[in-house]
């Protein structure tokens, strides 16, 4: 009787287990369940909204589609996938039409050897007032508020410390690479892969990108300027 009893409880378990005669096979129900659920899900997923980190050109290399100058009297051409300004005695700027609010933007500019002053506004109004940053030798990549006052360095007399800080990231007449990022209150540039600038500022909160000629030295050239919204 002792090698009997162990027995029958096997077989009771057994039969208790396979009882249920109409789900003789659970799994296979649940592949069916999951075969009619994915295509409807995966409809789901490409029709909903989601954030793109996609890059958008803002110059498409052959025309100035987009961009408007702040005033007639000016001289700007496009050539060879590069924007060329040139401007006397005037502060010349060209604006794009699009706002933005939180963003990376990335430009190269090549600027005169000397005697020249150009700029990078963002968040700015068609005016343009807002952001700039600096491009001009050893304070390229410093920020200033157009119409408002410096930022970073907070004033002209503390330049010297902007300089420990950007080094030699500017490239004198050649072509320099420089990159915005602005998320709420957090203002960051780079210049040729070097950051120079790393702040939180309220002052302008959004707005377009502008590129600019202050009027001084010869023509400035700008190119592959493309931005990317941040969600």
């Amino acid at each position: 009787m002792s090698v009997l009893i162990p027995v029958l409880k096997l077989e009771r378990t057994f039969i208790l287990y396979h009882k249920p005669k109409t789900n003789l096979y659970p799994s296979l129900n649940i592949l069916k369940i999951t075969f009619i659920l994915f295509p409807v899900l995966l409809a789901l997923g490409c029709t909903a909204k989601s954030p793109t980190n996609d890059w958008v050109d803002l110059f498409d290399g052959n025309t100035l589609d987009g961009w408007t100058p702040n005033f007639d009297d000016q001289q700007i051409a496009v050539k060879d996938g590069v924007i060329e300004m040139m401007s006397v005695k005037k502060n010349l700027w060209l604006v794009h039409n699009e706002v933005f609010t939180d963003f990376e933007l990335e430009i190269e500019i090549k600027a005169p050897l000397e005697n020249y002053n150009t700029g990078v506004a963002f968040r700015c109004d068609e005016i343009p007032v807002g952001y700039q940053c600096e491009i001009f030798d050893r304070q390229s990549g410093s920020l200033y508020a157009i119409k408002k006052g410096w930022i970073f360095p907070p004033s002209k007399a503390e330049l010297e410390s902007f300089y420990a800080i950007s080094k030699d990231s500017y490239k004198p007449g050649a072509w320099n690479h420089y990159r915005i990022r602005c998320v709420g209150d957090h203002i960051q540039i780079w210049v040729n892969g070097h950051l120079t600038t790393d702040v939180k500022d309220t002052t302008f909160k959004e707005g377009r990108v502008a590129i600019q000629h202050h009027g001084r030295g010869d023509v400035h050239y700008f190119r592959n300027i493309k931005i990317r919204p941040t969600p």
